[in-house]
């Protein structure tokens, strides 16, 4: 282990080569540092590399006899006082060389003295702790694999002091891969004991006051534990040299429960009250402390009031010190309230729905509280899903008692799609005073009522507003809202197709250092680039996500999947999505969702399990009337729909709809009639190239990329005119250009061609080169069949030869490396 441990050691190589000093010229060296640190490693190599050059070496003060001997000592600190004063005299004389460790002890006199001589005729070396990087290092002598992750767990558990790393690393050198973090663990808590084992009653109640992270004070620990100031000097020296105290006098994490089963609570909690009393009399007591000891056991009035005071001003961790508060004896009744807000806040739904909706029953709960607890559990519940049940706590409350929360219940009722309810609630709202921190809430509430115009002359002010609340940041004075200002701009602006100025609003959140990927994910669909869109989902841990976000982030898997053309991604993504339609209400910002999920199912002959949603979409919409911003873009997931069952009785409300709402002067509605209409002549065979090309153009301008290409490819396979077929085959591949890979966002590691691996494109043949093209459109293969004239089994064949040709392991590989080659920006 000495040979290992020296290549990583910090300043170990350097003790060795000023030792190949002697005994030429004297080398006075002192090795300190805490216990654990590897210095008696460092001495016995030592040791050995001077009795290997054949000279004698003494563990005391050498004597006359032993002349030339060198003295390789360890544990100074142990030392009798005669010794040290005969070391120190012999280091003074200049004669001998002397190698020795020790752990420091500044207020020991006999110890300073002797290190101010060793100080003048040699030095002193520091051995600290290790870091990360040499960590690794360490691992790799031993021979043992250990991930980065595992490293960085090893170096937090122990702070790197030598004696811990080498128990981690020798226990997941032994265990499987995957119980590597279990295996270290276990080490950890048998190393920790062992060091405790030792301890003195006295050094134990120390590390108790190192345990609550509040650092160590001399004058203090004299007061906690009721000793004299010299006695507590030395019990300060003693726990900072110990391996278990870290350089912020901090004890490890790790070694704190075996601190406390080998002291017993009774006498760790008596020690923390101790230092409680101490601190709050002195006015010293700090937040954290207060919630450490809280959380360790401790009961006391004036912690818990402390606590709860503390909750005010520390809103990131407020339900935790309310949590804290109620563990150190506070009545939670009567913080209910501010617990429930500040659990919401932090996503704790379950303790927010916990504690407010007691208050609902409450007969002596006042107005305002009774408006505070409708929020908080219409906000959670929203957040979840389930608007319809927070839709129907704020009819229960009605109008006249929502006081200053009327754009929370606005902003939900629209969600709900009652906006006639809305209205109501918000009539009163310039009787409430227009506060900077209520910004954010009124702006939302504001823009939603406008979005519900019925013909859609509010779509751009009330994107404007949306957008302008996300800028606003989180002002609401730390409030529990339904939904973020920013998820109802993206989403609004979505629907809406303003796909651009969804991306205003993430870029807002994005300055303020918020990251909402799944929003940036959808947006990056809407707009084209679907291999942003790819990149982004992939980095997503969707099962951590509230059960809005995660049908947002379900719908998206699928829209991918069902772009690319890969029916096993599709298959895939739907599988994993079906659970969730149990789960979740219908509102108005799940409509683009449950579209993009409908057409899935349509295509997997699986509509049934999504149709209890899209028959609840279907009614939200009758309830909400004609506010085309909002509707526009289900009834065009409808048109499409229809038109992927060959169903024109589907087709027509839908068609009517927007038709309706294009009379009413809305550009959106007008845009998607133009294009329904224009596909279903095309399906009918009555084409018109000029209508086609612009009915395209227009869809994609409004974040319809994926469909306005299929319109265009539709439109090529039932013209006659090869001519006017390739050109339209151009315009779906002009207007899905952004979807292809950007070199730029290419890893050097990614296997893919990269910029300067481009294939060569007439490593195809002509045939597979058309055939390639419209594969990547999304055709099937029967319909690519009879585009080129040839039958579905040829085009097959075709795909499998250059699957093979180029190496394609799947589906999806198969269309990133056509692209790769230079496929889709060609003519057919």
């Amino acid at each position: 282990m000495s040979s290992i441990a020296l290549d990583t050691m910090p300043n170990a190589r350097e003790v060795l080569r000023s030792v190949d000093a002697a005994p030429q010229k004297p080398v006075v060296l002192l090795l300190s540092g805490r216990s654990g640190t590897g210095k008696s490693v460092l001495l016995e190599a030592v040791r050995q590399r001077l009795r290997g050059r054949g000279l004698s070496v003494v563990a005391t003060a050498p004597s006359a006899e032993d002349n030339g001997a060198v003295m390789v000592a360890d544990d100074l600190h142990t030392m009798p006082l005669d010794q040290l004063e005969a070391l120190r005299v012999e280091i003074e004389s200049g004669t001998r060389s002397f190698i020795c460790a020790m752990q420091p002890r500044p207020h020991h006199p006999a110890l300073r003295a002797l290190c101010e001589a060793i100080n003048r005729h040699g030095r002193t070396v520091e051995l600290r702790a290790l870091g990360c990087g040499e960590i690794g290092s360490f691992a790799r002598e031993l021979g043992v694999t250990v991930p980065r992750p595992l490293v960085v767990h090893i170096h937090d558990k122990t702070a790197g002091v030598h004696g811990g790393v080498v128990a981690a690393l020798l226990a997941a050198g032994t265990a499987r891969l995957d119980a590597g973090f279990a295996a270290v663990d276990e080490a950890l808590t048998g190393w920790t004991r062992s060091q405790l084992a030792g301890a003195d009653p006295a050094l134990l109640d120390t590390l108790v006051v190192a345990a609550t992270g509040t650092g160590l004070d001399a004058g203090e620990l004299a007061e906690v534990l009721g000793v004299e100031l010299p006695v507590a000097n030395d019990l300060l020296a003693r726990a900072r040299a110990c391996s278990l105290v870290t350089d912020a006098d901090l004890l490890l994490s790790a070694a704190v429960p075996q601190l406390r089963i080998l002291l017993g609570d009774r006498r760790y909690v008596e020690v923390q009250k101790r230092l409680l009393d101490t601190r709050l009399d002195a006015g010293l007591l700090r937040d954290h402390t207060a919630l450490l000891l809280a959380e360790s056991g401790v009961r006391d009035d004036r912690l818990a009031e402390f606590l709860c005071r503390a909750a005010e001003h520390n809103r990131a961790e407020a339900a935790r010190y309310y949590a804290a508060a109620v563990a150190a004896g506070t009545d939670p009744r009567s913080i209910a309230l501010s617990w429930a807000e500040a659990a919401a806040r932090a996503g704790d739904d379950d303790t927010a729905l916990r504690l407010a909706e007691p208050l609902l029953d409450s007969t002596d709960a006042d107005g305002a509280d009774l408006s505070a607890a409708v929020r908080i559990c219409a906000s959670v519940l929203t957040r979840r899903g389930l608007v319809n049940r927070a839709a129907a706590l704020y009819r229960w409350l009605g109008a006249n008692r929502v006081g200053a929360d009327w754009a929370v219940a606005a902003t939900v009722l629209v969600l709900a799609g009652d906006g006639a309810a809305a209205a109501d609630v918000a009539a009163d709202a310039e009787q409430w005073p227009p506060t900077q921190a209520a910004a954010g809430t009124r702006l939302i509430a504001h823009a939603l009522l406008a979005s519900l115009d019925p013909h859609g002359a509010g779509t751009a002010a009330a994107i404007s507003e949306l957008v302008q609340a996300a800028h606003t940041g989180n002002r609401d004075g730390g409030v529990t809202t339904p939904c973020s200002a920013v998820t109802a701009a993206a989403l609004f602006s979505l629907s809406a197709g303003e796909p651009r100025r969804a991306g205003d609003a993430i870029r807002a959140a994005a300055g303020a250092g918020l990251q909402l990927p799944v929003l940036s994910a959808w947006t990056a669909l809407r707009i084209g680039d679907e291999c942003l869109a790819t990149e982004t989902l992939a980095g997503i841990d969707i099962a951590t996500l509230a059960p809005r976000d995660r049908l947002l982030a379900h719908a998206l898997a699928v829209g991918l999947a069902r772009r690319s053309g890969d029916e096993q991604a599709l298959h895939n993504a739907w599988t994993a999505a079906f659970p969730l339609f149990d789960e979740v209400d219908v509102d108005l910002l799940s409509l683009v969702p449950i579209g993009e999920l409908w057409l899935a199912g349509i295509q997997l002959r699986d509509e049934g399990r999504i149709q209890p949603l899209v028959e609840a979409a279907s009614a939200l919409l009758r309830t909400l009337g004609r506010a085309p911003a909002w509707t526009n873009a289900f009834h065009w997931y409808g048109v499409q729909a229809a038109i992927a069952k060959s169903s024109p009785t589907d087709l027509l409300p839908h068609a009517h709809a927007l038709k309706n709402a294009a009379a009413d002067g809305d550009p959106h509605a007008a845009v998607l009639a133009d294009a329904g209409r224009t596909w279903l002549l095309v399906l009918r065979g009555q084409v018109d190239l000029a209508a086609v090309q612009s009915a395209v153009l227009a869809l994609a301008a409004q974040g319809h990329t994926f469909d306005s290409a299929r319109l265009a490819g539709d439109t090529a396979r039932v013209v006659d005119d090869p001519t006017s077929a390739n050109a339209l085959l151009k315009l779906a591949r002009s207007v899905r250009i952004p979807a292809r890979p950007d070199p730029s966002r290419t890893s050097t590691d990614d296997p893919q061609p990269g910029p300067q691996q481009v294939i060569e494109p007439r490593a195809l043949s002509d045939r597979e080169r058309e055939v390639a093209e419209l594969v990547l459109l999304g055709l099937t293969y029967r319909e690519i069949g009879a585009r080129l004239y040839i039958s579905a089994k040829t085009v097959e064949h075709h795909v499998a030869r250059i699957r093979r040709r180029i190496g394609a392991r799947s589906r999806s590989e198969l269309l990133s490396m056509l692209r790769a080659m230079g496929h889709g920006s060609l003519l057919v």
